[in-house]
């Protein structure tokens, strides 16, 4: 981030908006432990959404970022000059628990039935970077042969996983793709599942390598966050329901997983 002469450019620690998230609120424990850890001026900032956020830290506009998965995919998969940080370590238990779900009303009961009748069904999605209701499902969709986009009758983002259930419950949708935790959560009688992921890795935070920017140190620090100041993580939960009860980093491992497009 650009500084006046004299002045010390602040690290921008920045995340995406979600509905009902108060997001800043969830980053600002981490930005003061980074700002105190690295005696340095910090910064928040929360972008629209989880592309945002990596255009913004790919742009030098952001130093350190918590992403979704699909956020940290994007970043990794392009270009070099943003390092992998460490990422929140879930409970085995709760990091199975995080899945997607293909759901459907009660008249398409089968993913035969939902291959066949496609172009009659509307499809919703949460959005177009999501992971569980957004590029996990769309990938199983173009397993099976459909395209989002142009093989149902229409596709709507619905902004938030409960949004998008909600919208299949009104009868506003055929199909929805979400959160498995959301759908278990209420599991509406006229709705029915038709298939579940696997255990969906959480993405881990991301690091704009630059002279101005110590990634190695961050990690370092991050490493000892759940000794040094538990409400870095303690917000971190707050903000995202997909840390469960995490309560310090780990080191990341690598990501299998491929990241289709939505089309």
């Amino acid at each position: 981030m650009a500084a006046t002469a004299g002045e010390v450019a602040p690290w921008v620690v920045a995340t995406y908006a979600y509905p009902q998230r108060d997001r800043a609120a969830a980053v600002q424990p981490l930005a003061d432990y980074l700002a105190r850890r690295g005696q340095h001026p910090v910064q928040v900032r929360v972008l629209p959404s989880p592309t945002a956020l990596v255009e913004a830290l790919r742009d030098g506009q952001v130093d350190v970022a918590v992403p979704n998965l699909h956020g940290y995919l994007q970043a990794r998969r392009g270009p070099g000059g943003v390092a992998t940080l460490p990422v929140p370590d879930v409970p085995a238990a709760q990091a199975d628990r995080y899945r997607a779900v293909l759901v459907a009303r009660d008249e398409v009961d089968s993913i035969e039935a939902l291959q066949h009748r496609a172009g009659r069904l509307r499809l919703v999605l949460v959005g177009r970077d999501s992971a569980s209701g957004g590029f996990v499902p769309a990938q199983r969709l173009h397993e099976l042969g459909l395209r989002p986009a142009s093989d149902f009758a229409s596709l709507h983002y619905a902004g938030s996983h409960a949004a998008a259930l909600q919208a299949l419950v009104d009868g506003e949708a055929d199909v929805a793709a979400l959160a498995a935790d959301v759908y278990d959560a209420s599991r509406p009688q006229e709705v029915r599942e038709l298939w579940r992921s696997a255990p969906i890795p959480p993405g881990p935070l991301l690091c704009r390598e630059s002279a101005q920017v110590p990634c190695a140190a961050i990690a370092g620090w991050l490493l000892e966050a759940h000794r040094q100041d538990p409400a870095v993580m303690a917000g971190l939960r707050a903000g995202w329901p997909e840390f469960g009860d995490a309560s310090a980093f780990t080191p990341a491992r690598p990501m299998p997983l491929q990241l289709p497009g939505v089309d």
